[in-house]
Formats: structure tokens, sequence, C-alpha cells
């Protein structure tokens, strides 16, 4: 199935369209949760055509919480071990998506569409497994 295309135009009517359902500041988590039963683009797909979260959302006349940068909240070797904390809690099925929904429940870790903001979820998997086989962050490097 091929995914749907969105102009900008959309995409900024979508968000504008969440923040005015959800209030301002607009999260990218608040929005990911939103989108999903809104038939919108994701996050990522955000991100990845204005640049960062924060960018899509003033194209889109929305306030967002600039009190934080939520890029590099978390160090690369922090991002590893709470991946690695994940990838051995019960029920971990060590993917994407079950990242995301357990990320959700657990103070202090990044979400997802963070995740995806630093680096593919295959690399970050792969470095959280090496992280998990040697017992060190700077496993995998």
């Amino acid at each position: 199935m091929r995914a749907p295309e969105y102009s900008d135009a959309r995409l900024a009517a979508d968000l504008a369209a969440a923040a005015g359902e959800l209030g301002e500041p607009l999260t990218a988590g608040a929005y990911d949760a939103w989108q999903r039963s809104h038939d919108a683009a994701s996050p990522a797909l955000l991100i990845r055509r204005f640049g960062s979260w924060n960018e899509a959302c003033a194209r889109a006349g929305v306030a967002t919480n600039k009190t934080r940068s939520t890029t590099r909240r978390w160090s690369d070797d922090d991002v590893v071990a709470i991946v690695a904390s994940y990838l051995t809690a019960p029920g971990s099925t060590g993917t994407f998506a079950d990242y995301s929904d357990w990320a959700k429940q657990q103070d202090g870790a990044p979400s997802g569409a963070t995740l995806r903001q630093r680096c593919p979820w295959a690399e970050i998997k792969q470095r959280a497994e090496a992280h998990n086989s040697s017992g060190g962050p700077s496993a995998g490097r």
C-alpha cells in the first residue's frame, strides 16, 4: 500500500486542527496520538518535511513549548541504555511501535518520535542489543 502524499498546506491545516482540539502549546506526542484517529501525517513526516517540530508548528501558526530541547535532552548513551531497558522489559516485542507504547508508560523515556529525530530505529535497536550483550554504553561503536 502506498503512503498518502500530503501537501504543505494540508500538513499545516492538520497541525492547526490538532492544536484547536488539543490546545497549545502543541507537543509532538499529543499530535501523534491525535493524528492516528484523524488520517493525518505522522510527526516524523512533519519533521522531515519542515526540518523540525517547531518549524512545522511555526508554519501552521501553532505555539510550541520552547522551554527545553527534546532532541538533546538525552545523550546518545542515554538513548541506547533506555532502548536496552525496553528490549529486556517483560513482553517487549522489539518493534518501534511497541517501544513507542512502552515509552509512554515510562517516566523520562524519549518518545518514539524523538528517537526517530536522532537516527533510524534499526540503528538504535542494534546498539541497544550490543549494549545488553556487553553490559556497557560503548558497545557496538
